[in-house]
């Protein structure tokens, strides 16, 4: 069994890649980066190298949220990382972590650079909305918050005309095919790329069980054929081949 044939971009669309390489990294389109007022993160966890990239393009402020404490998360990922370091005489493994740490410090000391603590659920993209004024509309929404992606989608169908793109990761797309399917069908944004994420197990038919979609309000088209993956596509664990796509 392939995957819907909706969740294949029907068009060859012209995209840049940010965020590191492998995992973290996304594409997306040179157009919706600039039309964008705010970048809206949900799901930071150690990790904000898209963030920084997209703050290169467009100096507009970044808004993400976490559920994670981190006032002693760094503490205690160091403080671990450093032990297994060790233990396994695995010191680049600890040069990556020190590298994200100090990336992390000084991308947040930027003042329009904001970092709240808060549980995305069902009901935190309008109150998000709705309270936080340094939210300039068209804003670029980017989440991957495992799994709770599923609670937002009403949401974000009802605010998509705020939207200048979107970047979602989905989680559990075997058991989740007809509500992704149906967000697609009522979502007024183009789907410009689909990745899947190889950290993930896959189906029984091979599909991937997590994928990344990036949709766009006003998409740049380029000549060619849409050939997935697109060349500036990475495996997120690059240790492993990417899972192939078929639509």
């Amino acid at each position: 069994m392939s995957l819907p044939i909706s969740f294949k971009p029907n068009k060859n669309f012209k995209l840049i890649r940010l965020g590191s390489n492998n995992d973290g990294g996304y594409l997306i389109g040179n157009q919706t980066i600039n039309d964008t007022k705010t970048l809206v993160s949900f799901g930071i966890l150690d990790d904000c190298s898209f963030e920084k990239d997209f703050k290169e393009k467009n100096k507009t402020n970044v808004i993400c949220f976490d559920q994670i404490n981190y006032k002693t998360f760094w503490l205690k990922r160091i403080y671990n990382d450093l032990g297994a370091a060790i233990f396994n005489l695995n010191y680049p493994f600890l040069k990556k972590t020190l590298s994200k740490y100090f990336l992390f410090k000084k991308f947040f000391k930027d003042d329009s650079n904001y970092l709240f603590k808060k549980f995305i659920t069902s009901g935190s993209l309008n109150e998000i909305i709705k309270d936080f004024d340094k939210i300039e509309k068209p804003f670029l929404l980017k989440i991957d918050i495992e799994g709770s992606e599923y609670r937002l989608l009403d949401e974000i169908i009802s605010n998509q005309n705020y939207l200048s793109g979107l970047i979602i990761e989905f989680h559990d797309v075997d058991l989740n095919l007809d509500k992704i399917s149906e967000f697609i069908e009522k979502f007024n944004l183009s789907l410009s790329h689909i990745h899947p994420n190889n950290y993930g197990s896959t189906d029984k038919s091979g599909n991937p069980n997590v994928i990344e979609m990036t949709f766009e309000k006003k998409p740049v088209f380029e000549a060619g054929k849409n050939i997935l993956p697109n060349n500036l596509d990475q495996p997120c664990d690059p240790e492993k081949e990417e899972i192939k796509l078929v639509f």
